[in-house]
């Protein structure tokens, strides 16, 4: 089943700050990589990658769309369901992931640290899913040049149920660089771009690291929902400018 994704009721703050958790590992991952961009582009290509798109976040549409992915998850996540042991669809257009990307996000990371300040170099980020991919990608401005930084990941189940998300190939514009290099690197080439607060802070650790292929970024993809209900994911699937994520509705013991 299908889940629809536009719903016009707006969620509670409280179920809000119970989902903000999943997007500022996302987000995270996707500033930093940006900064590590602004390292390693000055002499590489700078055009951009076949799939990438531009989103305008001061377009009233786009705000709106942002704003409608954002509550019809959360209504969606949050839904009674007639047979809650049967698992349940989520899906998300990767327009709709622009939207709440370049709209959004920055809010979320705020909330959830009274000193981040979203980079003013970051000037677009954006998504794809097609052929079992997610491609992530952020524009930097460095003042001189903008350069794109992006990334190629396959999410991953393994039979502990953790979810994996190691980077298959990270590319500046479009010339491919080796995952690992970056990934082994970050810390290094962000030095004296990023905030040391945000280097030192443990998330950005296990976010690379994850990134590196040795780690899982979820070891128990569970959401709890605070009224004795949580959210197991069971699988992802990209496919076709969407994004499928299976769940199951659980009960607390």
């Amino acid at each position: 089943m299908i889940a629809p994704m536009r719903v016009g009721h707006r969620p509670a703050t409280a179920r809000l700050r119970r989902i903000r958790k999943w997007a500022v590992s996302v987000g995270l991952g996707i500033v930093l990589g940006a900064c590590v961009a602004a390292a390693v582009a000055a002499s590489l290509v700078s055009q951009a990658p076949s799939w990438w798109r531009t989103t305008n976040p001061t377009d009233p549409a786009t705000i709106r769309a942002g704003e409608e992915v954002e509550n019809g998850v959360v209504n969606v996540i949050y839904e009674v369901r007639e047979t809650p042991a049967a698992p349940w669809t989520v899906t998300l257009h990767a327009a709709d992931a622009n939207a709440w990307l370049n709209t959004r996000l920055g809010q979320w990371l705020a909330n959830s640290d009274a000193e981040f300040e979203w980079p003013r170099e970051v000037e677009n980020l954006q998504v794809q899913f097609d052929d079992g991919l997610i491609q992530v990608g952020v524009q930097f401005n460095g003042g001189e040049r903008e350069q794109i930084l992006s990334a190629t990941l396959r999410p991953e189940f393994r039979d502990d149920g953790s979810l994996w998300v190691a980077a298959r190939s990270i590319s500046v514009g479009r010339l491919p660089i080796p995952a690992g290099w970056i990934v082994e690197r970050a810390g290094s080439i962000a030095e004296g771009v990023v905030p040391a607060r945000v280097l030192e802070d443990p998330e950005t650790a296990r976010v690379l690291r994850a990134l590196a292929g040795e780690c899982p970024l979820d070891p128990d993809p569970v959401l709890e929902l605070g009224d004795g209900r949580r959210v197991r994911v069971l699988r992802i699937a990209a496919e076709r400018g969407r994004l499928l994520v299976q769940c199951r509705t659980e009960f607390e013991e």
